[in-house]
Parts: structure tokens; sequence; C-alpha cells
């Protein structure tokens, strides 16, 4: 039957835990035990010198001698929670002393029936005593075993010698072994169910750890996730040549600057491009080429105040400089400072016509936006004001007439 075994898939540790949580627990209820005990024999003591001749009876001996008992084991018990529960050394010396005390707490019940059997012819006594142990303290089988063997041997051998009449000697034998029986079966189902909570518990913190662990481990998997897709989206802005946002993060910048304005924002668009860039990748190649367009994107953004503008490859040889809240002579006094700012690297360019160096020619449209309807008209002005720029002999800037 599964009520008398005990399965034990408690780790070492977890077997231990039991053992002292299961003490400190009898502790506690041995000193309640020993409270009432205290009142109770006190009441007795006082109950039979007040009714009997004699100041001192074998029974006013014996409830003194409980009285010193239960005392002793309160103290036992107040000690014991003075100091370390934990600490097994402590553990295990409390243990037996609580196992002694028990002991002579039941064979203190083993006396007074013998002693009854002069008299009252009872087994009151033991069975009070057997009763209250199998209740109140949680034993195992074996603990069970050892602590009621000698009492109730004593009991049982000095019987005969105080109990004259056999008849009540057979009732009294058959009456101990029906009650043993059933205290032992009572001290039984109380220690697994003991067992059984704190097994269940042990097992529900475990499912609680693991769940615990497995939504820290689910979170920060998820966080590792958005962080790959913010890096991704990153990729996905940037150019990856030149390292600076492409066309598609030039749009994305515009489009929360627009979202964060209570109102129309002032947008100038500078568009760039290399003078004679095809030339140049004939001559000194496309290594070369790609070298030069890492060379300008790093100057542009060594130009600008990133706080407020933006430098965008736009495709090929094409840049693109996004810059709010400017003025048009101040977006102007900005593009001619990358002109000569790009001008100044002194990149050779043998095959261009107007410089022996590498140069640009720059178109600026300004306009105040209400949505992001008007970025592509204003990216088209921009377009217009850079074809005339070429027009008019490159390396310069011009600047596009004002949108309606």
């Amino acid at each position: 039957m599964k009520l008398f075994n005990v399965t034990n898939n408690l780790s070492v540790e977890k077997q231990k835990m039991l053992e002292w949580q299961m003490f400190y627990e009898n502790i506690q209820r041995s000193k309640l035990l020993a409270k009432i005990v205290i009142l109770f024999e006190v009441f007795l003591i006082i109950m039979n010198i007040s009714s009997s001749e004699k100041f001192l009876n074998i029974y006013v001996i014996l409830y003194i001698t409980l009285l010193f008992i239960a005392t002793v084991v309160l103290l036992f018990a107040l000690r014991f929670e003075k100091g370390d529960i934990y600490d097994e050394a402590r553990y295990k010396k409390y243990q037996k002393g609580l196992f002694l005390l028990v002991f002579l707490f039941l064979l203190w019940g083993s006396v007074v029936t013998l002693v009854d059997q002069l008299g009252y012819g009872h087994i009151m006594a033991f069975v009070v005593n057997v009763m209250c142990v199998s209740v109140l303290l949680n034993t195992s089988y074996k603990l069970f075993f050892w602590l009621y063997t000698i009492p109730t041997a004593v009991l049982v051998v000095g019987l005969p010698f105080f109990q004259a009449s056999s008849e009540v000697l057979i009732g009294h034998y058959v009456n101990l072994s029906v009650f043993l029986f059933f205290c032992w079966l009572v001290s039984r189902m109380l220690y697994m169910g003991y067992y059984r909570n704190f097994y269940n518990k042990v097992l529900l913190e475990e499912m609680n750890e693991e769940l615990a662990f497995n939504i820290d481990e689910n979170v920060q998997i998820n966080r590792r996730l958005e962080q790959a897709n913010e890096q991704l989206k990153q990729l996905t802005l940037i150019d990856e040549l030149s390292k600076i946002p492409n066309r598609r993060g030039l749009y994305e910048y515009i489009h929360k600057y627009l979202s964060l304005a209570d109102s129309e924002r002032c947008l100038s668009i500078i568009m760039i491009d290399i003078d004679y860039f095809k030339q140049y990748n004939d001559l000194y190649g496309h290594v070369e080429g790609d070298k030069v367009i890492q060379s300008v994107a790093q100057q542009l953004n060594a130009s600008i105040d990133r706080t407020s503008s933006l430098a965008v490859r736009y495709g090929g040889e094409e840049f693109i400089v996004a810059a709010f809240d400017m003025k048009e002579a101040e977006a102007y006094q900005l593009a001619e400072r990358i002109r000569l700012a790009v001008e100044e690297m002194k990149i050779p360019h043998e095959l261009s016509p107007i410089s022996s160096y590498l140069s640009i020619s720059l178109g600026l449209a300004t306009n105040y936006l209400a949505d992001e309807g008007e970025i592509e008209l204003l990216i088209q002005k921009a377009d217009q004001a850079l074809y005339e720029a070429k027009k008019n002999g490159r390396n310069l800037v011009e600047v596009s007439e004002k949108m309606n």
C-alpha cells in the first residue's frame, strides 16, 4: 500500500532539510506538550496533597517526577531555539536528547499504569502518553519502534505482578495490542502526510525555479532577438561601403524628425555628386574608386553637426546632406564648407578637366515641410540645382528656387 511506503526521491541535501524541519517542529510540539503537562501535574499534585492524609504518597511522587521531566523538556526546547538549528553537530546532540526525554515520558506512563493496577486497574496513563506522542510527534517507523519497545516491554512484563485478575490481564493485553497498532498507524499516516507535503513543496519550488529560469532564459533570448533585429534594421539603413546611412536611412531619419514636430520644419537638402567619377574609376580602378567613396563619406560626416544633420550615400557617387532648422544662407555656407573640405583632401584626379584634384558639385534646396509627401519634391529641387551646378562648370554650389 502506498500509505505505508515512502519512495525516497529526495536528494541528500533535501532529505537532511526534511529531518531538520521535522525535528524543529517536534521541538515546538514538545514545548507545547510540556506546558500542558506542567499545568496538569501541578493541579494533580495539589489535588492529591489536599485529599490525602499523607503529604507524600506514591502518586504525588510520580506526579512530581513527570513534572520534572516536563520542565526539563520545556527548558530543553527553549535552549534549542536560541542556537543555530541548522548546525549539524548541535542537531544530532539535541535529537538524542529529545529522544531520551520522550522515552522517559513513555516509561513514566508504564510505571504509573503498573501502580494503577493496585487500585484502579486501568491502563489509561500509558494509553494517554502513547497517544500524545503518536499524534504530536512526527516519527519514522524505526524511531517509533525504538521509542515504544522498552516502555511497552516494561508494562507487558510487569502487568502479571501487579494485576491479580487473569481476565483483566488478558483484556489489557488485547487492548494494548489493538491500541499500539492504531497508534503506530496514526503515527505512520502523520509522518507520511508530513513527508508528502514536504516533497510536494520541494517539487513545487523546483518547478518554480525551473519556470523562473525558463522565463529568464526566454527574456534573454527575446532581448538578444530584439538586439539582433535592431542590428539587422540598422544594417538595412547603413550603406555597406561608405558606412553612412543609405537612401532608406535618409527617409527614416526625416520621418522621425518630422514626427517629433508640432508644426512645419525647415529642411535643407544638399545633393552632392563627385565630379568625373567614372573617369576616376577608369584611370585608378574600382578599388581606388571605393576608397574615394569612403573618404568623401567620412569628410561629409566630419563637416556636419550630426545632432540636426545627416550625411547619406544616395547611390553610386551621389550623396545627400539633410539639415533641419537651418536657414538657406546657413545651408549654403555648409555646402561651401563641404565643397572646400573635399577639395582640400587633395585626392589626385588626372582626368578631371576642371581640377588636378577630386572635386564635387552641390545642389541646394530649402523649404518648410508640413508632411513627408513633400520630401521627394524637395529632393527633386536639389537634384535640379545639382544639374545646374554641373552645367555651370562643376566644383560649385547652386541653389534651387523656392518651392510654392
